[in-house]
């Protein structure tokens, strides 16, 4: 029961994350200041990290380094530049949601690059993801189709946002399995997430750089809701989880894990005023059974796998 409140207290704690990305958005600050300085915050606090694990760092392979890239540099820096001008253009809780489909990436990704099997059921528990996934989304495609190839403004950057979602679908689900890579080649978690942070803020300097002072610029009031949102989303986030996981089993944390696409649609729809319409809420359904589906699928393979490697 403690390990399963660990995880249910971590997934709160990520739905609260929405509470400063989104109205930080509305008040004029751009992605790629909210996103930059939330991986210097976070490079900041693992600099230390960098020090003690400075042999590790210089004997790593490139296959390795190759795999840093993509877990910082894909999945963090471009993750969440995607996943928060996402918010942009389309309902905030249709954008978590919609990252219930990183188990397929996931999946699909770990059968090409780390040999796994594809587990029977998969493409049963895939079709149902995105089953839910068509229903939620229906009413764009169906003015979508509505429009008849006439150009649209509204609808133009309705699309952008769910492209933008499908590329943090990729950057996040490509993350998880170059970071199990790593695992498997021995690193620690505090060694994979130091260097993705690293690599994330190392990918993101030039870019923030580039840009215009306008773009680039940081005060002492953005910098505060940031710091807020890395400690509470990030640090305390991850903390509890990780606690949660040491107590309770694959199966047991899947399920405790439902509580954030739960916990973000309460938190969206009571203080961000941004109800769910009733095909979003039945697809939002079908899509939360579908991961939920796929993710015990896996867990029950990783516990059957268990006895094997006592």
């Amino acid at each position: 029961m403690t390990g399963s409140f660990f995880i249910m207290m971590a997934c709160l704690t990520w739905a609260l994350d929405t509470l400063i990305r989104y109205p930080l958005l509305g008040e004029g600050y751009n992605t790629l200041q909210i996103v930059m300085l939330e991986h210097l915050f976070l490079s900041i606090l693992f600099t230390p990290l960098l020090w003690v694990y400075r042999k590790r760092w210089l004997s790593l392979s490139p296959t390795q380094w190759l795999s840093f890239m993509v877990i910082g540099g894909f999945g963090s820096a471009i993750g969440n530049l995607a996943f928060t001008q996402a918010f942009q253009f389309l309902h905030p809780t249709v954008v978590i949601l919609l990252q219930k489909l990183q188990p397929i990436v996931a999946i699909t990704l770990a059968y090409l690059w780390l040999k796994e099997p594809i587990k029977k059921g998969f493409a049963f528990w895939a079709a149902i993801v995105f089953a839910g996934s068509f229903i939620m989304i229906w009413p764009d495609i169906n003015t979508l189709f509505g429009s008849v190839l006439h150009y649209n403004d509204q609808l133009s950057m309705i699309l952008l946002g769910y492209a933008l979602t499908l590329v943090a679908v990729v950057a996040w689900g490509s993350a998880t399995v170059f970071g199990k890579y790593l695992s498997l080649q021995g690193l620690k978690p505090q060694e994979i997430m130091t260097g993705r942070f690293t690599t994330g803020f190392i990918v993101l300097l030039p870019i923030w750089l580039l840009q215009d002072h306008s773009a680039t610029d940081i005060n002492w009031s953005l910098s505060g809701k940031v710091l807020g949102m890395v400690l509470i989303s990030g640090l305390a986030g991850m903390a509890l989880y990780y606690q949660g996981l040491r107590r309770v089993g694959a199966r047991v944390a899947t399920l405790a894990e439902m509580t954030f696409p739960v916990a973000a649609v309460i938190v969206n729809w009571v203080f961000l005023d941004s109800p769910l319409n009733l095909y979003q809420i039945a697809g939002a359904l079908i899509l939360i059974a579908g991961n939920l589906g796929l993710r015990l699928k896996d867990s029950e393979q990783q516990e059957a796998l268990q006895p094997q490697k006592a």
